[in-house]
Parts: structure tokens; sequence; C-alpha cells
């Protein structure tokens, strides 16, 4: 009888370890199909790649938003076929007035809704004074002009659109090397196993993309918090603290005035013409006429929001001695932004409010410099 057990046993554990084996052979045939089919044709369209960056395309994110009453209650970020917020790119595209906008976060506006966000209503403002204008936003949260010389070498050059828009500066200051959001969606970034395989898995892609947007729709939430300068606190800097400061931007300088040039640089060598725009800040000189805080003295990053305003206008003064050496516009929106919450949700992100008037400033120098150099479009 204990053989007769002994056996009984062996056999059953011979059964179970056969259905793991089976189990795992279909996953893996099933996987593979799953990652040939999707190489062949992905419904989802969740990735366009290029040679060095990952967009993600035909997106809809809906954001619930609860706590921000400077934006919208429900905000919807969508991304067209190209991997930007805007219409998709027209059949007749060599005919039209073709324009993309690029910078960081306060150019993709991610929690302003797809018709609030100011490069949208940039369009429409230009719609009044020009025919066939297409303009799409090419904002990718956290990139510097590190980030922005990838997009441009590997995608915007084959786009090749009349007019690119440079919103730069508050993702440069105190930068020498590509930030983590400038290699996020950068082929080979991270040499680890774990995104390795999901940059090249389409599957494992897949899974991730879903999972992301279920946790976005679970969170019902926007990290797009409303800071209210009377809740910040005060710093009182010396000069010589300030001046520290200030000089320690002289070592991150030059290599931001020479990204910039790179930029100038690559439009020009693909005919296509670039345009700069210099960041705003909330704080700086100044009373906030919504909150009667001090803007001078609100402490930002272990610094007053009068340094802090001093530093990005070293960053902003480099801009525009460059645009104004190479004969490039530069859009001035830092001097003309004004200080104000009833514009920004926090330092340098724009309220629904802020992004109508950046697209008015912005349409204010952009119009008459489009009607001179596409005259055939101006009517």
């Amino acid at each position: 009888m204990k053989g007769i057990h002994y056996f009984y046993t062996m056999s059953k554990g011979r059964k179970i370890l056969h259905r793991i084996f089976y189990g795992c052979f279909l996953l893996g045939i099933t996987f593979l199909a799953m990652e040939i089919i999707l190489r062949i044709y992905n419904p989802f369209g969740f990735r366009l790649k290029g040679d060095q960056i990952i967009l993600p395309v035909n997106t809809k994110l809906t954001i619930q938003n609860s706590i921000n009453p400077k934006l919208d209650s429900v905000i919807v970020n969508t991304r067209n076929e190209l991997g930007f917020r805007g219409e998709s790119k027209p059949a007749d595209f060599n005919s039209r007035l073709s324009i993309i906008t690029v910078g960081g976060s306060t150019t993709e506006c991610h929690f302003n809704n797809d018709d609030k966000t100011w490069p949208a209503l940039l369009e429409h403002k230009l719609d009044d004074s020009f025919q066939h204008v297409w303009l799409n936003n090419a904002g990718l949260d956290g990139h510097s002009t590190f980030g922005h010389q990838v997009l441009l070498q590997d995608y915007l050059v084959k786009i090749k659109p009349k007019v690119i828009l440079f919103l730069t500066g508050v993702n440069d200051v105190e930068s020498d090397r590509p930030s983590f959001h400038d290699q996020q969606n950068k082929r080979g970034a991270f040499s680890d196993l774990k995104h390795y395989l999901v940059n090249n898995s389409e599957v494992l892609s897949l899974l991730v993309n879903l999972a992301r947007g279920w946790k976005a729709q679970q969170t019902h939430n926007t990290s797009g918090v409303n800071i209210d300068p009377r809740q910040l606190p005060v710093s009182h800097m010396t000069d010589a603290e300030s001046a520290a400061q200030l000089k320690l931007q002289q070592q991150f300088l030059p290599g931001y005035r020479e990204r910039v040039r790179e930029l100038m640089d690559t439009c020009l060598k693909y005919q296509i013409k670039p345009v700069f725009i210099t960041q705003p800040l909330l704080y700086g000189e100044g009373i906030d006429s919504v909150t009667q805080v001090n803007l001078a003295t609100i402490r930002h990053k272990n610094v007053s929001g009068k340094c802090s305003w001093q530093v990005l206008e070293l960053y902003n003064d480099e801009l525009r001695k460059l645009g104004a050496e190479r004969n490039i516009l530069v859009i001035d929106l830092a001097a003309r932004m004004p200080k104000n919450s009833l514009y920004f949700y926090d330092e340098s992100h724009f309220t629904n409010a802020g992004t109508e008037k950046v697209a008015s400033i912005v349409n204010e120098s952009l119009a008459p410099w489009l009607a001179n150099n596409f005259p055939s479009f101006h009517q």
C-alpha cells in the first residue's frame, strides 16, 4: 500500500508540474502572438517611435478636478496621431500655415482643457487674421532645451512645419545635463531591464499604458494644485545671499545659450522659422492684487521670490540677446505677463485666465511677424 501511495503522489506531482509548464507554454505563445500582431497593427496606438523618442499617440485622458478652482472641474487632455495636442495633420499640410509649439509643462498645459491651452487659444486668434492655420502643441512635461533638441531632430524636422515656437527657460535653470523628464520619452535612456523591456515590447507597453490610464481614472485627481501665496512661507534674503545665487548661474548660462543656438541652427537648416518666447514667473517684484502678498518675499525653492525671478531673468536675457544677434523673433512674455495669481495657479503654470492672457500677448507679437514672413496666408 505504501508503494501504491508513493506512486500516486508522484503521478499527482507530475500532473501539477505538467500543467504549470503547459500554462507557461501557452502564456509564452500568446505573448509572442500578441507581440507580432501589435507590431503589424496596433489599434490602441499608444506610442510613436522615432530613432530616439517615443511619444504617446491617440490617447484621451479625462481628469476629475475637485481641488483647483482656477481650472475646469473636468479636464480632457487629448493627443492625436502625432503625439501632440491639436487637430490631426491635414492632407493639405504643405499648403497650410503650419505652426508647432515646443516647451515643457507650461506649453503642454496638461491641466488645461484641450481648447483652453494657450497654443489652442493662439490658433483661434490667428484664425481671425490668417487663413489655413494649423497649430499643434508639442509641449512635454518637464522638458528642457535638452529634450527639445531630441524632439526637434528626431521628429519635428520630418514633419517640417513652417514655424516652431519655443517657450524655454524655467526647466533649464541650473541644468547642465538632461533631466529625468528629458530622458523619459527617449529610447535607451534607462539601461535597466525593466525599462528596456517596456520600451521594446508592444505588449508590455500596452499593459503599462492601460494601467496608467486606469490609475488616472481611479485617482480622480490632479497635481495641478492651486497654491495660495498667502499660505507660503516668507524669505528675507540678504543682498550677499542673492548675489551668490546669481553668481552660481554663470556656470550654467553658456550651456543654455549654446543649446538655444543649436535649436535655432537646426530649424534654419531645415527651412523652419524659429520663434522663441521668454519664460514668465508669478514671483518677483510687486504686490499680488488678488492676495495682497508681496511676491518678492515669498520663499520659493529656498530662495526669495525676488531672487527666483532674478535668476530666471538671467536665462531670459541670454535668449533676448541671442535673438537680437541672430535676427530671430523673441516674444518677451516674461516682461509682459502680469505678476498676478489670477493668471497662475503656482509659480509658473497658467490658470484658464492665464492661458488666455498668454495667447493674447503672443498673438500681438506673432501676428505681425507672420504677416511679414507669410503674406500669402494673411487676410
